[in-house]
């Protein structure tokens, strides 16, 4: 399939792809020509296909599509009612003081809305190491690889509660550390957010059965995750 989106599960009723950093998953007014998820999906199956969920344009990882409006609607519902659990990836600026907890901090709505609304996310330390960088110190140089477990899904939740914890993700040029991703991208050579939808777990809404799909870690991570000497685990690792 073009563009790299590889499909990891599919069966009659939903396909799962692995969206790569910087495809969008379907049109908007501001960039109707640039090429999609939903596009690429419905050209290549020749079928139509319905969005069931979404992805910010730099996250990568499992994105969920159905192939009637009926499983679309089901699959929906789940995602609504918190019965789909999200386990996102994600590389961050430092080290949380505690290896595990949760992040129960409410954001703000949409722009444009007043209000906070609740957002719960769990979260735990895979691995730490340090960018092998000169330019920065040993403190600053420290990265880690964090499990996300977002139970609520609101709008940036994962960037924004990594940063209200206190280690923003690799590349967030909105919520990160600004001066950190410089260096990063300078000596490094990359732009890319490191947060991707690693995980998700939810039952099946034609055939009930508990379904779990896992997307192993992308080739774009792994200069990054060698220099700084991360473990990855086993299940995020492709198979040999």
């Amino acid at each position: 399939m073009e563009h790299d989106l590889q499909v990891v599960f599919e069966d009659e009723y939903l396909v799962v792809l692995d969206k790569p950093c910087e495809l969008m998953v379907h049109q908007n007014e501001m960039e109707r020509h640039e090429p999609t998820c939903l596009g690429i999906l419905q050209k290549s199956y020749h079928q139509r296909f319905f969005t069931v969920h979404r992805l910010d344009r730099k996250t990568s990882g499992l994105l969920v599509f159905a192939r009637s409006a009926e499983t679309a609607g089901a699959l929906a519902d789940l995602f609504r009612s918190q019965a789909v659990q999200k386990r996102y990836m994600a590389l961050v600026h430092g080290e949380p003081a505690q290896s595990s907890g949760s992040i129960d901090q409410p954001l703000q709505k949409r722009q444009g809305r007043k209000g906070a609304t609740n957002a719960l996310t769990r979260y735990r330390v895979l691995s730490s190491g340090a960018l092998q960088v000169p330019v920065l110190s040993e403190e600053d140089a420290v990265v880690s690889l964090m499990e996300l477990e977002l139970v609520t899904g609101r709008q940036h939740q994962a960037r924004r509660h990594a940063r209200a914890l206190g280690t923003p993700i690799v590349g967030d040029r909105r919520y990160g550390h600004r001066r950190f991703n410089h260096v990063v991208e300078e000596h490094l050579e990359t732009r890319e957010l490191f947060l991707r939808a690693s995980s998700l777990q939810f039952t099946h809404p034609a055939t009930g059965k508990p379904l779990t799909v896992t997307a192993v870690i992308p080739e774009t991570w792994r200069p990054l995750l060698a220099q700084a000497r991360i473990a990855v685990p086993a299940e995020y690792l492709p198979a040999l």
